[in-house]
């Protein structure tokens, strides 16, 4: 079964993202800002990350350019409402396998982890 963090500041989107990915029988581990969820990739080894960008303590962007400077290999979904096109680019240049926008379909999102999983 795949470990899937959800990195987002948020406890509702956090459930609701949880919920979806139970149902479809994910294991998720769950952290509530960036510098949490750095310590969950190192200590969980998830097989996927769904990042949220703005977040307290430690957003998404930090986090992204922290997990380069870790040779991180683990996919990057990144989750946000911003939908403008240079944060799109600039994810994808810091390393994020995909991007979805918030309010994010559960089957968009459930298709896209497939897709970060290499299924």
């Amino acid at each position: 079964m795949a470990r899937i963090l959800i990195i987002d500041d948020s406890s509702f989107q956090r459930g609701i993202i949880r919920k979806t990915l139970q149902q479809v029988n994910y294991e998720t581990i769950e952290a509530k800002n960036g510098r949490e969820g750095l310590e969950r990739v190192l200590d969980d080894a998830p097989d996927l990350i769904l990042l949220d960008l703005v977040m307290p303590e430690m957003d998404g962007f930090t986090v992204l350019s922290e997990l380069q400077k870790l040779k991180n290999t683990v996919p990057v979904l990144v989750l946000t409402a911003d939908i403008q096109e240079i944060t799109r680019d600039q994810c994808l240049e810091l390393g994020a396998a995909g991007f979805l926008n918030k309010p994010v379909k559960m089957e968009d999102l459930t298709s896209a982890v497939l897709g970060g999983l290499g299924a």
